[in-house]
């Protein structure tokens, strides 16, 4: 039996297995690394995400034993060898040296899990059909949009005057509340805005400004409107004229991508969704026979209910 390191505490066992603060520490610093983690909950997150990967990885590892998935000692060292030469920055095979065991046995265990992973896909039948492909693309036709072209809005404006008093302020954005409650009900919004919009130049016009096209309006006015569907109403904007909130009326010369051009790039991703999906399904399906043991640190004494916790959140 292995002496624990009490310079290296395990944190958690899966079945029995040991996974140590250095494992996760070693996995959480490239992954830190990779998404320029900076601030305090980050590194946390970083940290909870290490050990969850790594009880997955001992799941899916013990998975594939049990299936007896077996990986040629060659294939395994030719993997092993390129690793060493990408990580030695493009020195030859023959400069780095003979891969060492403990790398051998991560290459081969991340090779077992690939093939288990493979067969997986394979019986999950996880490639997209076409029908699934154009069903995606007619659903999200806005994803696809090469030109935006014009959108034509229509406001509805409650002004305060200048140095306004806090109850002249509340009674405009009582009043632009009221209105907006209104014009979510209403089937003739350019009525409303006529009897009740506040600026004189659009008010006749039924509260119309026209078309705009990108970048031609205020940033925030500007992203808010062309994310805002036809028919539809923004949230109310505030500033230092008064209360507003504006109805998207119509657009046009938008030109969305046709499907050959991105048919690839939604079949990538319907494929990752679908991977993705098979993957949390059988850790789950594991995880549902496995004892995952979190360990209380050096001192204290581990809860008794610490496995069941565990199971519970992999169940």
């Amino acid at each position: 039996m292995v002496k624990p390191d009490p310079k290296d505490p395990v944190v958690v066992t899966v079945n029995g297995v040991p996974i140590t603060a250095a494992e996760i520490t070693d996995y959480a610093k490239t992954e830190a690394q990779m998404i320029n983690a900076t601030s305090t909950e980050e590194t946390k997150a970083v940290f909870r995400d290490a050990s969850e990967n790594l009880i997955n990885r001992q799941l899916l590892l013990q998975e594939a034993a049990k299936r007896k998935i077996a990986i040629p000692d060659a294939e395994v060292a030719q993997r092993a060898r390129e690793f060493q030469v990408g990580a030695a920055g493009g020195q030859t095979a023959a400069q780095t040296g003979a891969p060492d065991a403990q790398l051998m046995n991560a290459v081969r265990g991340s090779m077992m899990i690939e093939k288990m992973l493979d067969d997986e896909f394979r019986a999950h039948h996880v490639q997209p059909t076409d029908a699934q492909i154009q069903q995606y693309y007619d659903e999200h036709r806005d994803l696809f949009v090469k030109d935006p072209g014009e959108v034509q809005i229509a406001h509805m404006a409650v002004k305060i005057p200048p140095n306004a008093t806090d109850a002249q302020k509340k009674a405009a954005s009582d009043k632009i509340i009221k209105l907006y409650r209104e014009a979510l009900k209403s089937k003739d919004f350019a009525a409303l805005a006529k009897q009740n919009s506040e600026d004189a130049e659009s008010a006749p016009k039924g509260g119309d400004l026209g078309y705009f096209r990108p970048g031609q309006l205020p940033p925030v006015v500007d992203k808010m409107v062309f994310a805002t569907p036809v028919g539809h109403l923004t949230q109310i904007l505030e500033s230092n004229l008064g209360y507003s909130f504006i109805k998207v009326i119509s657009r046009r010369g938008e030109t969305i991508a046709p499907l050959s051009e991105v048919k690839a790039k939604i079949a990538l991703f319907i494929l990752d969704e679908n991977e993705d999906t098979v993957v949390r399904a059988l850790i789950k399906k594991i995880a549902k026979g496995a004892r995952i043991e979190f360990k209380k640190p050096p001192g204290q004494t581990a809860s008794a209910s610490g496995g069941r916790e565990a199971n519970e959140k992999y169940a």
